[in-house]
């Protein structure tokens, strides 16, 4: 078995299996004669994100739109044990999912990341299917994400005043100029960033407890009132069992779309100081991540 030796900012990795060692050639992209695209020094990437920029991206990275923005109309659409149940399965599927990648990852951390795994074990057209798709997953989702925050920030700036355009070139140009950075700027970055949504998302968990308990400006113990009266689950489509089915069979799209970007710890193994001892870790946080920032908020 081939081996790659790496050792870089006083952390190293050591006896890192090549790509090319399998004896399968199908997964260098190539005929076996020329070079492994998925390990040439023309698209190799620098092994720079530190331990506590990947757990703080496992932590936080997928928190966005889906979640804090997305759930309020699936709420009102089917009702809170709806959004519970869709949440808490489509949350185990994409931690089974983010088990078998940690396993490869930490077995196989090359830089190419899911696609190269796709292209090894599989077949080298589905890593280059893949690799695309997930491209076009973010070319889709990036003007939608700048969409929905140029929308929160009119509760403080009417669009009257300044047109919600100016801020999606604002937000646009600084995403394209973080990610022109280098690595270590860039996990700086997203290490800060994600902080700031985590400590949001705690403060508002605390906040929904306060009130649900009764600590608001009107004492009012809310609890599970509303689970009651209108219902825990509203009909959608139809009347009976088939309405309140199909409520919660359409707010399995929006729980599928909170989840987007869970993924992306399996995207930086390619770029981690030390894959093999940091991912396993950052693989484990996914699951308090589901429990504590999706379940548990839908439920509150």
């Amino acid at each position: 078995m081939g081996l790659i030796h790496r050792k870089e900012a006083g952390d190293s990795v050591a006896r890192l299996p090549s790509p090319q060692s399998s004896g399968d050639e199908k997964a260098s992209f190539g005929d076996g004669h020329g070079p492994n695209i998925l390990d040439s020094p023309e698209t190799g990437l620098h092994r720079g994100l530190r331990s506590r920029q990947i757990t703080m991206i496992a932590i936080g990275g997928a928190i966005g739109t889906g979640l804090i923005i997305g759930t309020g109309s699936s709420l009102a659409k089917a009702g809170p044990l709806s959004i519970l149940i869709s949440y808490s399965i489509v949350g185990f599927i994409v931690y089974m999912v983010m088990c078998a990648l940690g396993e490869m990852a930490t077995y196989l951390p090359i830089q190419s990341g899911f696609t190269g795994y796709a292209a090894r074990f599989c077949d080298p057209a589905l890593g280059f299917s893949l690799g695309y798709t997930y491209w076009f997953k973010y070319i889709i989702v990036t003007p939608n994400q700048l969409t929905a925050a140029a929308l929160v920030i009119q509760y403080w700036v009417p669009r009257e005043k300044v047109n919600p355009g100016v801020f999606i070139a604002v937000f646009l140009v600084a995403i394209i100029l973080f990610n022109y950075l280098g690595i270590r700027f860039f996990g700086e970055i997203e290490f800060w960033l994600s902080s700031v949504k985590v400590l949001t998302i705690v403060g508002l968990l605390i906040l929904s407890l306060i009130l649900v308990l009764g600590g608001g400006p009107d004492h009012d113990r809310k609890g599970f009132r509303y689970w009651k009266d209108p219902g825990a689950m509203k009909t959608l489509y139809g009347t009976g069992d088939t309405g309140r089915f199909l409520g919660l069979w359409s707010t399995f799209v929006t729980a599928t779309f909170a989840y987007l970007g869970t993924e992306l710890v399996g995207v930086t193994v390619g770029e981690a100081q030390n894959p093999r001892r940091v991912i396993p870790r950052a693989i484990k946080l996914t699951f308090w991540r589901i429990v504590v920032f999706y379940v548990l908020s839908v439920l509150l």
